[in-house]
């Protein structure tokens, strides 16, 4: 019956999509599609990228793909960020699962009647079969600043109005930090910072990581030159390469769903990297800061409003031992 129906929806579809006042997108794959001019049942495949900022523009969400995480939610599908951020909930938003990020339901996605549905770039081998559905999206991640991912987004599904409004709001907090900035520590080129985390025995470094690394670019912060070399978001060292991460001041993010809760963050290091504490510039000066990881890697202007107070209490308005060329 399910695979009749997916047929039927998939017939149909173009007979729904002219009822409405289309425009000519071009995506992140570059795809021309005949995308809703405003969007009004949007289907986003990925929570923290997607379902945040549609929720923070007031943008309509049908269908929304999520995790099982164990002890979060009550048991039912989470959907990441959104859900730290904004408590969006299925429950409680009308908002239907739709199957995991990357297995998504096809057949349940095509009972939604949507007009829009957005797709990560890091799945777009799904384009094909989801776009017989409806208008579908590509949006690029990892290769586009948060800005312009965020503009993609609103642009996509029609609240570009809403985009300007909050920018504003986020650009006139950021130019106060900025000042504040420069009046207490001068230039921030000068202070460089590092996100780095430990997991079982992987040692990870970040380039991009949400509000926690687009908001020290935009403060003009700077980085130890491994960061600068990352091709991606990402880089997983040898606890052998330690020393090249050092930096004034150090950021790992904490996730009490993923068995990573600020307890155990001490100990994470420890057991693969002995002695850091004492290698390492920042944890020696109790410079490195712990940041909750989920409602920080969600893309919104309030993760990043968020993440420049916390900056501006742990770095830019506090006395700190800085690291010696």
């Amino acid at each position: 019956m399910k695979t009749f129906l997916l047929s039927f929806v998939v017939a149909v579809f173009g007979l729904s999509a002219a009822a409405q006042d289309t425009r000519t997108y071009v995506d992140g794959a570059g795809h021309s599609v005949e995308i809703p001019v405003q969007a009004q049942r949007i289907v986003a495949l990925r929570g923290e990228q997607f379902v945040a900022p549609l929720t923070e523009l007031g943008a309509p969400i049908v269908g929304s793909s999520a995790n099982l995480i164990e002890g979060v939610n009550n048991g039912e599908p989470v959907i990441r960020g959104a859900y730290d951020l904004f408590h969006t909930t299925f429950a409680d938003s009308g908002i239907t699962f739709v199957g995991s990020h990357n297995q998504p339901d096809v057949e349940t996605i095509a009972t939604l009647d949507a007009d829009l549905i957005l797709l990560p770039d890091f799945n777009a081998e799904l384009y094909d079969q989801l776009s017989a559905v409806a208008p579908t999206v590509v949006i690029n991640i990892w290769s586009d600043t948060a800005r312009d991912r965020y503009r993609n987004i609103a642009d996509a599904v029609g609240r570009l109005d809403e985009f300007e409004q909050l920018q504003s709001v986020y650009d006139f907090r950021l130019n106060e930090a900025r000042a504040l900035t420069e009046q207490m520590i001068g230039d921030p080129s000068e202070v460089s910072v590092v996100i780095a985390e430990v997991t079982g025995d992987r040692f990870r470094v970040y380039k991009n990581y949400g509000a926690m690394s687009s908001v020290l670019q935009e403060l003009g912060f700077n980085t130890p030159e491994i960061i600068k070399t990352i091709d991606g978001d990402r880089l997983d060292l040898s606890p052998e390469q330690v020393q090249l991460i050092d930096a004034d001041f150090m950021v790992t993010s904490y996730a009490e769903h993923f068995r990573a809760p600020p307890a155990n963050i001490r100990a994470n290091w420890d057991a693969l990297i002995p002695g850091w504490d004492q290698v390492l510039h920042a944890p020696r000066n109790n410079q490195h800061i712990l940041i909750a990881r989920e409602p920080m890697r969600a893309l919104s202007f309030r993760s990043m409003e968020e993440m420049l107070a916390i900056y501006l209490s742990n770095i830019v308005t506090r006395s700190f031992v800085p690291l010696e060329d």
